[in-house]
């Protein structure tokens, strides 16, 4: 069984060439890196910061979930995006396309995404992405956290029985600063494209990796608790399903359970 890999990212961050524009601030414990990316944006940090702990303390997901992880087992972190007009859930499409290109070309898996905002490889969760529209007092910004469980250990998802992580899933320890070069990369080759080919192709990107498709899943929608078939996703982020009674519905602000 693969261990935590000895990575160090104070290390790592001295010496990568990450891509032009972008800059990397890493603290080594935190209470939440999207709350840290919210007072820099406050403070006027540049487009393109990015917020990287080895351990929070109060990290959180999508509703107010708790987003606990073994200190140095995950990567933690959040992206400042400035003047983006696009509205936040592009950006959670971006941050999941994104990271999935840089496990498909680090480790040769294949992650699929779980809409809305889940990552998941062979059917469990590896990653959980929450993106947060915010005003600094001078302009819109976007904060967009990210968690990866990179090297946890089986008896650390002994409690949870539908998450996985990358080490587990690739057989071998993963380095975190290596897969947070990549990602950047990644995010950074989306963010520099044209604006119509930026739109289409992340829609493209994003609706091929859906999870459940043309599968029968349980489907949170508000209250209601629904069986249905997975068409797809629409370009304004929400989820496309089939009834079983054969109607058609749209998800707007629901959840896949595994």
């Amino acid at each position: 069984m693969p261990g935590r890999a000895d990575d160090d990212l104070a290390q790592f961050l001295e010496r990568v060439v990450l891509p032009s524009g972008w800059r990397v601030l890493h603290e080594p414990t935190v209470e939440s890196t999207n709350d840290l990316a919210r007072e820099a944006a406050r403070r006027n940090w540049p487009d393109r910061s990015v917020f990287v702990t080895d351990y929070q303390t109060r990290g959180r997901g999508r509703h107010g979930r708790v987003w606990l992880c073994p200190p140095r087992a995950g990567l933690l972190m959040s992206v400042l995006l400035r003047r983006r007009t696009a509205p936040a859930y592009t950006f959670t499409m971006l941050a999941a396309v994104a990271l999935c290109e840089a496990i498909e070309r680090l480790l040769g898996l294949e992650p699929a995404i779980k809409w809305p905002n889940d990552v998941l490889i062979d059917g469990k969760k590896v990653s959980g992405v929450l993106a947060e529209a915010t005003d600094d007092g001078r302009e819109q910004v976007v904060v967009v956290g990210i968690g990866v469980n990179v090297n946890l250990d089986a008896a650390d998802l002994a409690d949870l029985p539908t998450a996985t992580t990358l080490s587990l899933e690739a057989g071998v320890p993963v380095h975190r600063g290596e897969l947070l070069a990549l990602l950047l990369e990644r995010f950074d080759s989306w963010l520099t494209r044209d604006p119509r080919q930026f739109a289409d192709g992340l829609w493209r990107a994003w609706n091929g990796r859906l999870w459940g498709r043309d599968q029968t899943v349980r489907v949170q929608d508000g209250q209601e608790l629904l069986i249905a078939t997975v068409l797809g996703g629409d370009r304004d982020g929400t989820l496309l399903v089939r009834l079983t009674d054969g109607t058609e519905r749209r998800i707007v602000a629901g959840e896949l359970l595994l």
